[in-house]
């Protein structure tokens, strides 16, 4: 009975012993285990710091290289605004310069005419106008000139042939003699448009003419030969001074229109015999009168890039 009880404890014992030694390689292979995933994660996490550090490295580079590309596009911009800012100024200038000059050869003429007789005219230096009231040339709802018109007329033109020499071409580059320091600017001179103009009460049914604007044009063609053919008319013995004027692309100066009541200068719903409205412009044109449309598109592109370029930083 004994031996047999120490028998069972042994065996227990021995039971014991082997759970015991399971366990414990069991442990050892699961630490065997974490070891291995730790090193994997250990040369994984190596691995993934090593391709942040280049990613970061290349981000970096490249963000310098916007950078440098941005500042060098911004100092371009800069340059262009400037640049433009630059040729607008300029034009500005001559504009300046061109307007300067038309106003002071209407008030030269103007001087003039009244200092050689005692035509009245009107002179609208914006504009760029010398304007001869009806009264003066033609009788009402006709376009053959007064005696007294046809008068001041030639009267214009020998003042218009002392003044507008200085300021267009004889088609040579030789300089009057009455041109002065002050009146010598060749080639400037564009063009000299004659313009009738009449109110808008309408022709009557005797009258010859078919309407205002038919009127308006003969008056202009009047004017015109009066101012530039000696006779008054195409037979004359040869042209005016003015006649061989010439611009800068070799044209005449002189041309006609004729706008009838379509332009007046005092407007009126109804049929008004405004004396203001009867009359003949001179209108002067200088070379170069309007800036070209390029510069302030130029400076509003510029400005549009520079907005988007602030937007990038």
């Amino acid at each position: 009975m004994y031996q047999r009880r120490r028998e069972n404890r042994v065996q227990k014992d021995d039971e014991q012993q082997n759970f015991f030694m399971s366990l414990s390689d069991l442990m050892s292979a699961l630490n065997f285990i974490f070891i291995i995933a730790l090193a994997v994660f250990a040369i994984n996490l190596g691995s993934s710091e090593v391709d942040y550090k280049a990613e970061l490295e290349k981000v970096l580079k490249e963000r310098e290289q916007l950078q440098q590309r941005l500042q060098k596009l911004e100092a371009g911009v800069v340059e262009l605004r400037e640049l433009a800012i630059h040729l607008k100024h300029n034009i500005d200038l001559h504009l300046t310069s061109s307007t300067d000059l038309r106003q002071r050869l209407l008030a030269d003429i103007n001087k003039d005419l009244a200092a050689s007789g005692n035509m009245r005219v009107a002179i609208d230096a914006n504009q760029g106008v010398l304007r001869l009231p009806n009264e003066v040339l033609f009788p009402s709802g006709s376009a053959q000139l007064e005696p007294e018109g046809e008068k001041n007329l030639r009267l214009l033109a020998r003042v218009m042939e002392r003044h507008l020499p200085c300021y267009a071409s004889l088609g040579d580059s030789q300089r009057p003699k009455f041109c002065n320091d002050q009146q010598w600017n060749p080639g400037t001179l564009e063009a000299v448009f004659i313009e009738g103009h009449t109110d808008n009460i309408p022709l009557g049914r005797v009258n010859p003419h078919q309407s205002n604007l038919h009127l308006s044009g003969m008056r202009a063609i009047q004017t015109f030969k009066t101012l530039l053919m000696p006779g008054g008319d195409d037979t004359g013995s040869g042209a005016r001074l003015l006649e061989q004027l010439r611009n800068q692309q070799g044209q005449p100066v002189f041309g006609i229109s004729g706008y009838g009541e379509y332009r007046p200068v005092i407007a009126h719903a109804s049929p008004t015999a405004e004396p203001a409205n009867r009359r003949i412009d001179l209108r002067f044109l200088l070379a170069h009168s309007k800036p070209p449309v390029i510069i302030p598109q130029l400076l509003e592109e510029l400005n549009q890039l520079t907005r988007k370029l602030e937007q990038l930083k």
